[in-house]
């Protein structure tokens, strides 16, 4: 099959793939595997899939042998790092998710904007073609440039809508959070890395974005304080619903 048809075939099949902002009128399918693709932003504080198992399993133990979760990052990496790997994995495994994240400033910046774009669609085909479903990981904005949400949210959704893939919308809670909790860190001293607080909120995000529901309800909070994981949970839910659109 080639990729063309191969992309035209997911986006009739996939759940997933409404406008980015408006999501698809029947819930869509929870994957029984992610793959993470990505650098540090993905791999600090023991990895957002390591996070993601444990909110699974205090959902429902059960899922903790059902469902495969797995990383593959390059600390720093851009996308296109990520081409033979990427290829070895969908070989390799057969998965329902695949997540696509890029460099925190690969979509920004001119000189690297157009190289991220032609990754990410090249990538997306690579899934598509191995029947997966790819989905774009929004960033967030260095603590000290909080200007960059808002470009990250433009340049993903524009990027989402163009490809037909959904955007989870990460960077967005970052910047929700510290008003929901002030004087909460998300960031390490670097300004970029995250903290235990912004993997924990990252894994919340695509808890609600992937299995479409909130995390408030669970007990498992990373040994953070209960009412510290709880906030970032319910943060988690609120910035999805307005992104997705969901009541």
């Amino acid at each position: 099959m080639t990729v063309a048809l191969a992309l035209a075939a997911w986006l009739l099949a996939s759940p997933l793939v409404a406008d980015t902002h408006d999501p698809p009128e029947a819930k869509p399918a929870a994957p029984d595997s992610v793959l993470f693709v990505g650098n540090s932003f993905t791999f600090y504080n023991n990895s957002i899939h390591t996070h993601l198992r444990h909110l699974l399993e205090s959902d429902d133990p059960s899922l903790r042998d059902s469902v495969f979760l797995k990383s593959m990052t390059i600390s720093g990496a851009v996308l296109s790092d990520h081409d033979r790997g990427l290829k070895q994995m969908l070989e390799q495994w057969d998965w329902d998710v695949v997540v696509l994240q890029g460099h925190s400033l690969e979509a920004l910046e001119p000189d690297s904007r157009a190289n991220f774009e032609a990754s990410a669609a090249r990538l997306v085909s690579m899934a598509v073609e191995e029947g997966a479903r790819p989905v774009l990981f929004m960033t967030w904005a260095y603590s000290d440039q909080p200007e960059m949400t808002a470009k990250l949210k433009q340049e993903y959704s524009r990027l989402g809508e163009e490809l037909g893939v959904m955007v989870v919308p990460v960077g967005l809670a970052f910047e929700q959070a510290p008003a929901e909790l002030p004087g909460l860190s998300l960031h390490t001293a670097d300004f970029k890395h995250p903290t235990l607080e912004g993997t924990y909120l990252a894994a919340c995000v695509f808890y609600s974005a992937l299995w479409r529901k909130s995390a408030e309800p669970l007990d498992y909070g990373a040994g953070l304080p209960d009412d510290v994981a709880e906030a970032l949970r319910l943060t988690a839910w609120r910035t999805v619903q307005q992104y997705y659109g969901i009541q």
